[in-house]
């Protein structure tokens, strides 16, 4: 069974710029001078995404994640609920290339 995060929005939560669009897969994420480890990607929008790790991730880290076929893509840890964690790419990805990661990893959930 596949760990399912709960994340919800308290009063007072900023707004999301983009819609996120529910994913599946494995990506690889690491912190800056250290060895990269695997994480569950769970959604994904043009400026951000969810994954699950037991990695000891904190609020304001930078990371870098590679997400399949692109090159490593920096993100800011911006929320923590257990093991889930919601992530702010520093850069947000170009709308296509969103586009066609959001296809890519969705058909990889199905």
């Amino acid at each position: 069974m596949t760990y399912q995060p709960n994340f919800t929005i308290k009063d007072g939560g900023q707004a999301r710029r983009d819609e996120r669009t529910q994913v599946g897969g494995r990506a690889r994420m690491r912190e800056a001078g250290c060895n990269p480890f695997d994480v569950e990607l769970f959604d994904l929008s043009a400026t951000g995404f969810r994954v699950v790790t037991f990695a000891r991730l904190r609020i304001g880290m930078h990371v870098w994640v590679n997400l399949p076929g692109l090159q490593a893509i920096e993100a800011v840890v911006r929320r923590n609920e257990g093991i889930g964690f919601g992530c702010e790419f520093v850069s947000p990805l170009h709308p296509s290339v969103a586009q066609h990661m959001q296809a890519t990893l969705s058909r990889l959930k199905a």
